[in-house]
C-alpha cells in the first residue's frame, strides 16, 4: 500500500475460515447455508451411522487440504477405519504436515457423500468486499481435483446462493466455490478466496474480473460487460 500497490487478498479471518473445512462447515451452518454433514472424530461419525443420521458411502479427507489431496471414498466400517487411520498417519509427513499438526487429533474430517450435479462458482466482490456478481458453471468432467470441462449456465438458485455467501463472508475479489445441487437443495462443498482453476471457464464466456479489479483499484467505473458471462459456453482445459 505504501508504494501504491493494492493487494487483492481477503482478511486472515476469511482465509482461515475457508482453508479449515471444519471451521467452514460451522460458518456455513451459522449463516443458514447448507453444508455436507461433517464430523471431526471417528466416534462422532460412528454414532451418527448407528443413529442412521448418515450412511455410507462417506468421504474421508484432510481438514486442511487442497487439490483433492488425500481424499478417500469409503463404503463400509472397515474402509472407514483404514482410511481414517492411514490419513492421520500420512498427514504427519508431506506438504500438509505443518498445518495439520496444529490440531493433530482433529486433522481429518468425514463427510457425507452428496449425490447430484456439481457446479463451480466465481463469486465476485469488489475491493471493499461488496457483492458484484456470481458466475455459474456446471462441471462436465474432472481431473486430479480440477475441473477439466464445464459449461456456463444461468441458475437462479445457485446465483442467489452466491449472493448470500458473499454477504456472509465479505471476501475480497474472487471466491472460487464448489456447490452440489441435490434433490434436497444446494450444498456448499468448498470455498477458496482466490482465483480457482475454474475461473478460465468464466473468462472464456465473457467475464474479465482482472480488468474489473484494475478499474476498481484506479477508482474507475467498471463496464457491465466485464461482469457478465454468456450461458451455454462449453470449454475444455488442456
Amino acid at each position: 500500500l505504501a508504494i501504491g500497490t493494492i493487494p487483492v487478498i481477503s482478511s486472515p479471518a476469511v482465509i482461515d475460515t475457508c482453508f479449515d473445512k471444519w471451521a467452514a462447515d460451522s460458518f456455513l451452518r451459522e449463516h443458514g447455508l447448507n453444508s455436507p454433514q461433517t464430523f471431526v472424530t471417528l466416534e462422532a461419525v460412528e454414532k451418527a451411522l448407528v443413529n442412521q443420521e448418515v450412511q455410507f458411502p462417506l468421504v474421508v479427507k484432510p481438514r486442511w487440504g487442497t487439490a483433492s489431496t488425500g481424499i478417500f471414498y469409503v463404503h463400509d466400517a472397515e474402509e472407514l477405519m483404514l482410511a481414517y487411520k492411514w490419513l492421520h498417519k500420512s498427514l504427519e509427513r508431506g506438504m500438509l504436515a505443518s498445518v495439520s499438526m496444529q490440531d493433530k487429533e482433529h486433522s481429518v474430517i468425514i463427510q457425507e457423500m452428496l449425490v447430484g450435479s456439481e457446479y463451480g462458482l466465481d463469486i465476485v466482490n469488489d475491493l471493499q468486499g461488496s457483492y458484484v456478481a456470481t458466475f455459474v458453471k456446471r462441471k462436465l468432467a474432472m481431473r486430479a481435483g480440477e475441473t477439466d470441462r464445464a459449461v456456463t449456465v444461468e441458475d437462479e438458485r445457485v446465483e442467489k446462493l452466491g449472493y448470500r455467501l458473499s454477504r456472509a463472508l465479505g471476501h475480497i475479489g474472487n471466491l472460487d466455490c464448489d456447490v452440489f445441487v441435490t434433490e434436497k437443495g444446494c450444498y456448499i462443498l468448498e470455498m477458496n478466496p482466490r482465483f480457482g482453476g475454474g475461473y478460465p471457464f468464466s473468462h472464456v464466456a465473457g467475464a474479465d474480473v482482472p480488468s474489473a479489479l484494475v478499474a476498481w483499484a484506479e477508482g474507475k467505473e467498471v463496464a457491465d460487460a466485464l461482469l457478465r458471462v454468456e450461458p451455454g459456453v462449453v470449454s475444455v482445459q488442456h
